[in-house]
This record gives C-alpha cells, structure tokens and sequence, in this order.
C-alpha cells in the first residue's frame, strides 16, 4: 500500500454493470459512469480483497519509494484518487442503484 493508502476506486458489481448497458439503450446517447457512489479507499478494499484471494496483507510503502519504482501515475491512483464528480448525472439518467460493496465480508460471502 503506497502511503496512507487514501486513493479510492469505486466498484461495479457485474449484474449492476448488465442493467446498465441493458438501461443505456433507453437514454439520450452519451458517456456514463456507472460506479459505486461512495467509493472505498485503497486503505480499506486493498486488505479486504488480499483477505478474499488468501494473499498476505499488503505491506507499506512510502510515496517517495512507490515513485521511483512505479511512477507518478501509481502513485497518484493509490494516494490522490478521488470520487468521479458525474455519478450525479449518470445516476440521474438510470432508475436503477447499484449494490454496495461489502470490504468486510470475503468474496464468497458477497
């Protein structure tokens, strides 16, 4: 986990994403973001999916070490990353609303 781990990502479930594309073919044409609108810091989905896959928790790393290893895009997904600002649009063009993500329950649970 690169710094704090305060980047987020937001998450789609597969059956969301199928309503989705099925919805999109009722509305006016253009882009959608069809996310999670509350999306989850690296800091909480990193631990949960190395917990779901049996993987070791992710060790740590300094923004400093993750730049010179991986680069300045890396480094702002993982510690800059912040929420899409039009999921108000999409939500508004699409009745229908997407599953929360659980980080607490493994991959089986969900």
């Amino acid at each position: 986990m690169i710094g704090d781990g305060q980047g987020v990502r937001s998450w789609v479930h597969i059956e969301d994403a199928a309503a989705a594309t099925a919805m999109a073919l009722e509305c006016r044409p253009g882009a959608y973001n069809i996310v999670d609108a509350d999306p989850t810091p690296q800091r909480v989905w990193l631990p949960a999916f190395a917990r779901a896959v049996g993987a070791p928790a992710p060790s740590r790393i300094t923004e400093e070490e993750a730049l010179a290893a991986f680069g300045r895009d890396t480094v702002y997904s993982a510690t800059a990353a912040r929420r899409l600002e039009r999921e108000g649009q999409t939500r508004a063009q699409f009745s229908a609303a997407p599953a929360r993500m659980d980080a607490s329950k493994s991959a089986a649970e969900a």
